[in-house]
């Protein structure tokens, strides 16, 4: 399986850390997010997260996390770029963008901010990875005009989408179309109860929910529940577009990385994936994130 996760530097101090989480969890990869300031001279979380994207480039596709207020007043510029991306530095692209709360939520797709990101990413023919912004998370509607465009014009990036109901039937009409568009549905739909809030990443903020309350849900509800649930979900879809979804957990909070939490996650994880159509279900565990991301990780020493 392929995972998507943010690394936690107070929970995951190490490579040998961060390896280990995966090899507990049977997990064969990962995309990792690490949120690095413009100036990466002064950030000693940077000189933390280089050993770490250092000691796990076998298994771990590093990407910058752009810091909100400094991406919006442009202080990631094309130098600043360069400098964390390869050749040049050592992340293979830019994600999270989270375009759906906070400052961000007015950034739109053609403005000099984003197209910056994507102008440098599609020269290394790298990755950028974006949550567009939705009506249900309190922001505007991010259209398929706004970010079609952009699509077409940087074909060497890859865009990974990820987000909801709505953030897929506008990435629907793009996988339809375009290459170089992909979408990953993740463990917090798995963890929506029948009444369709996630239980992994609860609004308006996840930051403040416990380990406890989580697994409290989760056994209220029944994990047979929750499969099915997200069964009807994702079925059809992923069906649909067999070559181009793939799994990801999007975990992000400490709380997420507690092993119990992370246990239940892996587990519905798997029992969904088990029963969906026998000829999707390795594509989308793990197979297409290896086919499109496999390029990027380095060859264990």
């Amino acid at each position: 399986m392929y995972q998507g996760t943010t690394a936690q530097l107070p929970r995951l101090k190490s490579a040998e850390d961060l390896l280990s989480y995966l090899d507990r969890n049977k997990v064969e990869g990962a995309i990792g997010f690490y949120s690095l300031a413009p100036n990466k001279s002064s950030s000693l979380v940077a000189a933390k997260a280089e050993v770490i994207i250092k000691g796990t480039r076998s298994r771990v596709i590093p990407l910058i996390m752009l810091i909100k207020g400094e991406f919006v007043s442009g202080q990631y510029n094309e130098t600043v770029l360069r400098q964390y991306l390869q050749p040049q530095g050592l992340l293979q692209g830019v994600g999270e963008i989270g375009l759906y709360s906070g400052e961000t939520q007015n950034v739109t797709f053609d403005d000099p901010v984003m197209q910056t990101v994507f102008q440098v990413v599609n020269e290394l023919k790298g990755i950028v990875m974006v949550h567009p912004s939705t009506m249900g998370m309190g922001g505007r509607l991010t259209e398929l005009a706004e970010v079609e465009p952009s699509i077409r014009k940087y074909p060497d990036a890859i865009f990974l989408f990820h987000g909801n109901q709505e953030v897929f039937n506008m990435v629907a009409q793009l996988m339809s179309k375009y290459p170089n568009v992909y979408y990953t549905y993740d463990a917090n739909i798995f963890s929506s109860g029948p009444g369709g809030g996630s239980l992994v990443t609860p609004l308006p903020d996840a930051a403040a929910e416990t380990a406890e309350h989580f697994l409290a849900e989760v056994n209220r509800i029944g994990s047979d529940r929750l499969v099915e649930v997200g069964l009807a979900k994702v079925a059809l879809k992923i069906q649909q577009y067999p070559d181009r979804i793939m799994w990801g957990t999007d975990l992000a909070f400490p709380w997420h990385f507690e092993e119990p939490v992370t246990d239940v996650v892996i587990s519905l994880s798997r029992q969904l994936i088990g029963r969906l159509p026998a000829d999707i279900q390795e594509k989308y565990a793990y197979k297409n994130a290896q086919r499109v991301f496999g390029r990027f990780l380095t060859p264990k020493p």
